[in-house]
């Protein structure tokens, strides 16, 4: 993937980015709404994350069975032994269709037999649920990481700083919640079923008195579960909200230091805290609300197993007593069926937030073009036109052609529209209107992998990885090899500066590692552009806050690359583009002239006037004094 242009974002493009952005924000949230709203089963919803688990999921239901089943008979045997202690050493036991005469020892080593069973099938039961949940988070992270790096550009800049971080790590850990609680509500499904059936093949009229006073009882909590649904979508657009702003605040953190705005910054995120605050607490209340009368109900239907024993009589209280045993593993298994739906319910608003997020990516992904691009002879946009809002053009019927070699700048005031035609040049964003062409090919048909090898990117504000210069220079492309990564480096004149650092080309930078000026970062930048041999190099301000030597530094690069590819330079610095065989001047999203340095210096009044601001002003110290 063309790494994404950092920094000099033009203000119209940015303050449009940002309402596109509550536009889609809306557009998603809407859309979670209704499909939250629907009747659909919670398997349906979540089946996309289980993916093709049908061996797995059919495993756990037969071993979910055969615990239940091995635990009904062990209970039923314990009531008949119970009974039979009671009046002689041998008993008749009644075991569901069973007629079966044994010795009490006999039944003892039965019932042995039967909870060592049970034992034996909680590995199952326990091993099977946490694969297929770690598969399912694996997967989910995966696809949504997979459908991001596949989006288009125009996609990928309208989400919010750390949003892709939230959605990975704490919206997919509610996800696979969800996936357990999905595991849970099957296997205590199956022994709620196994456990009432034996229940009522023991005592069809004492199972059917407490079965329908527990329908009775646990129909109310329905409301909770539709409130804990509401609270939980809302929570989840919170998260979201919390996790852009911390990373915007780590990103601003310098700035915040140097005006002093600590206070403010802390406010606002713990009015963030605050809002999740208050929606955890809502919904952990409903959650537990509703387990909490689940368990308190329980009770009442033992009470009412007892009240149908005494209705039936006593004559067989060797079965109405494994009836009431029965009964009240039932009832426990129906809490925790009632409890993992109610967490089900409220990992829906997460698992479809995930959805529609990848969704959203993949339907944005342009299809691969299938011409291949031998090499760049020439670059032309016909009457190319942008808006990244209706009727509000950020650059208006673009016409030029480059020829393969050429050396271009680019100038034009802030908010003009440079930012947007780098982007378009190189095809992070396409036309609303108008045609790009490479070798009088339509830009778009061309292959991406062509196209990446032959096209590179130098941003205004370098970008490091984590990462030891060799693999910032590599960034991630496997078939570079050492030899060139040296090549780049030497043509960036960073080579020498790297050979001085105790580690060389292993030294790790970046983030939070070892500090190296922003000049050099510029130029590892550099390298890295260079280090597949491109024939077309788009430069954004390579020289705009750089100190004069490495500015130098980087000025000898491109005119040691000059007719050796074709570049672009966008450029304030009117030095910059001393090299430039001709310059482009943005005006109001127009290209207002494009010639050379000569004509535009006798016949182009803004081109005149920035030249001479730019090399005449003097610099004033704060006290006055010309320095």
């Amino acid at each position: 993937m063309t790494p994404a242009p950092a920094g000099g974002r033009d203000h119209d493009d940015e303050s449009a980015t940002h309402d596109d952005e509550s536009a889609t924000l809306t557009m998603t949230r809407n859309w979670i709404d209704r499909k939250a709203m629907n009747e659909t089963s919670g398997l349906s919803r979540m089946r996309p994350l289980i993916g093709d688990r049908r061996w797995p999921i059919a495993g756990l239901a037969v071993a979910s069975i055969l615990s239940a089943m091995a635990e009904a008979a062990t209970l039923a045997v314990f009531a008949q032994v119970a009974a039979a202690l009671i009046k002689t050493n041998g008993t008749r036991v009644h075991l569901v269709l069973l007629q079966i005469h044994a010795a009490t020892s006999t039944l003892i080593l039965v019932a042995f037999a039967l909870a060592f069973l049970r034992l034996l099938l909680q590995f199952p039961l326990s091993v099977l649920p946490a694969r297929i949940a770690a598969d399912a988070q694996a997967r989910m992270r995966a696809n949504l990481f997979d459908a991001f790096t596949h989006a288009s550009w125009e996609v990928q800049s309208r989400d919010r700083e750390g949003q892709l971080q939230e959605m990975m790590t704490s919206q997919a850990g509610q996800a696979t919640q969800g996936v357990m609680s999905l595991m849970s509500l099957m296997s205590a499904t199956c022994a709620f079923v196994v456990l009432l059936a034996f229940a009522f093949a023991l005592n069809l009229r004492a199972a059917g008195i407490v079965v329908v006073v527990g329908i009775c009882m646990f129909a109310p909590l329905r409301p909770v579960r539709g409130m804990g649904k509401r609270r939980a979508r809302a929570f989840s657009r919170a998260q979201v909200r919390y996790a852009a702003g911390v990373a915007e605040s780590i990103r601003l953190a310098q700035e915040t230091q140097v005006f002093g705005v600590g206070a403010a910054q802390r406010r606002r995120i713990d009015g963030m805290i605050d809002a999740g605050r208050k929606l955890f607490f809502q919904t952990q209340v409903l959650l537990r609300l509703a387990s909490n009368v689940s368990q308190s109900l329980i009770y009442v239907l033992i009470v009412a197993g007892l009240a149908a024993l005494d209705a039936v009589g006593g004559h067989r209280a060797g079965s109405l007593g494994a009836v009431v045993l029965i009964l009240v593993r039932a009832s426990s298994s129906g809490q925790t069926v009632q409890n993992s739906y109610q967490n089900l319910v409220q990992a829906l608003p997460f698992v479809e937030r995930l959805r529609e997020a990848e969704r959203r990516y993949r339907e944005s992904g342009a299809r691969d073009g299938v011409r291949r691009l031998s090499g760049v002879g020439s670059l032309v946009f016909e009457e190319v036109s942008y808006a990244y809002r209706a009727g509000r053009p950020v650059l208006s019927d673009i016409c030029f052609e480059v020829a393969g070699g050429e050396v271009v700048g680019i100038v034009g005031p802030s908010g003009a529209g440079k930012s947007t035609l780098v982007q378009l040049l190189l095809r992070l964003r396409s036309p609303d209107t108008g045609r790009y062409l490479v070798n009088g090919v339509p830009a778009p048909e061309i292959t991406g992998e062509d196209w990446h090898r032959r096209v590179a990117y130098v941003p205004q504000e370098p970008r490091l990885l984590h990462a030891s210069v060799a693999e910032n220079i590599r960034y991630f492309r496997e078939d570079v090899s050492d030899e060139a990564i040296e090549r780049a480096a030497r043509l960036a004149h960073i080579h020498e500066d790297i050979m001085g650092w105790a580690e060389g080309y292993q030294t790790v930078v970046g983030p939070r590692a070892d500090a190296v000026s922003g000049g050099q970062q510029q130029r590892i930048c550099l390298a890295r552009a260079l280090v597949a041999e491109p024939e077309v190099l788009v430069l954004d301000e390579p020289t705009s806050a750089l100190d004069p030597q490495s500015e130098m530094l980087i000025q000898r690069s491109l005119t040691e690359l000059k007719h050796a590819l074709t570049l672009f330079i966008v450029a304030h610095r009117m030095s910059t583009l001393d090299i430039c065989d001709r310059v482009m001047i943005i005006l109001d999203g127009k290209l207002a002239a494009f010639d050379t340095i000569n004509h535009l210096q006798q016949h182009n009044h803004y081109y005149r006037t920035t030249t001479h601001i730019t090399t005449t002003a003097p610099i004033v110290a704060p006290s006055g004094a010309l320095l």
